[in-house]
């Protein structure tokens, strides 16, 4: 991250000649109208001032792993539809259980203690009403829509929060007049049946009411996690292979943390130019301590990294996960000198 580069214009994904698509765009881009999945040369055109920059794959998918690990932390319904982007439903499963706006607030201090992220969020009791809120509280606030003010509070909103509506409608839309959710809401559906098609004018008004969604489905704890890497330029450096093999262990264990999980089973996999070599280790009880499995991921890669054909890619498998009991593993040192 780059300090220089706060409130500024900010666009991932290239430079403003390219053919290439946004990927991201800061808050003060957005208020100059450069949206994600726009071509770059339009972005350039709307944000003259802005700073283009290549996009980091890696360090994007590290980041939105490690808000994923938090948010499961806070609920077990979550939904990603975009690696930027989160539903989270705090809604408490007793009736008189703790009120949500607290387990908010600490999604989005964790968020910026732990990543040193800014996040908006927005809550309500629909998604499009939590959508709409988090967009008017960026770049780092939070919005809250109390219970029966939704309806007026998403009345006034534009079209663009209807995510899945494709831009030739979101046109069509604007060409009569709607302009608004709250147009498109409480339009006639015979007259919105005259600008999207009979079948989809019903769907279209529930939607900008936030009526009849689909609730956020639980999020189904993984069977195994797989880190890998392609080293791109075949190195045999063993140091810097080394410290690539404990950054995919590391990234493992966030994610393996976001489940409440631990692991039985470690395999570490070396990729060279003729086949792939492993060694798995096996204990009990499980462990999810990102020192240790480190550790022991360091261990296994030690005898797979001796000299040979230049390596093509790493893996790193934790697979016999299970829920933890009451006891975990706080200091790796006595874990590694048990195994000695």
């Amino acid at each position: 991250m780059d300090p220089g580069l706060r409130g500024r214009p900010v666009i991932v994904g290239g430079d403003d000649a390219s053919s290439a698509l946004v990927a991201a765009a800061s808050p003060e881009a957005r208020l100059a109208g450069v949206r994600p999945g726009q071509s770059l040369a339009k972005a350039g055109r709307l944000c003259p001032q802005g700073v283009f920059r290549r996009g980091d794959l890696d360090t994007y998918s590290r980041f939105s792993d490690d808000v994923t690990a938090i948010l499961l932390a806070a609920s077990r319904r979550v939904l990603r539809p975009s690696a930027d982007e989160a539903y989270v439903d705090l809604t408490p499963e007793d009736p008189s259980g703790p009120n949500p706006v607290p387990a908010a607030e600490k999604i989005k201090d964790e968020i910026q203690r732990r990543l040193g992220l800014d996040a908006s969020l927005g809550m309500a009791s629909s998604r499009l009403g939590a959508r709409a809120a988090s967009s008017w509280a960026r770049p780092r606030g939070f919005l809250l829509v109390l219970p029966g003010y939704e309806a007026s509070f998403l009345s006034g909103q534009p079209l663009s929060f209807l995510a899945a509506l494709p831009p030739h409608l979101e046109a069509a839309l604007r060409r009569a007049g709607l302009t608004t959710l709250g147009h498109v809401g409480q339009a006639e559906e015979s007259a919105l049946a005259a600008v999207v098609g009979a079948a989809a004018a019903p769907r279209l008004r529930a939607a900008a009411r936030g009526e009849h969604e689909e609730p956020i489905p639980v999020t189904a704890p993984p069977a195994w996690i797989l880190e890998e890497v392609t080293i791109r330029d075949r190195r045999s450096d063993r140091t810097a292979l080394e410290a690539v093999v404990e950054g995919l262990a590391s990234r493992a264990c966030r994610r393996l943390r976001g489940f409440n999980l631990r692991t039985r089973q470690v395999t570490v996999e070396v990729q060279r130019s003729a086949d792939a070599v492993r060694r798995s280790d096996s204990f009990s009880p499980g462990v999810s301590d990102e020192e240790t499995l480190r550790s022991v991921v360091r261990a296994l890669a030690g005898p797979l990294l001796e000299p040979g054909p230049s390596v093509r890619g790493l893996r790193v498998r934790l697979g016999r996960l299970e829920r933890p009991d009451s006891q975990s593993l706080l200091f790796p040192e006595a874990f590694e000198a048990a195994r000695r």
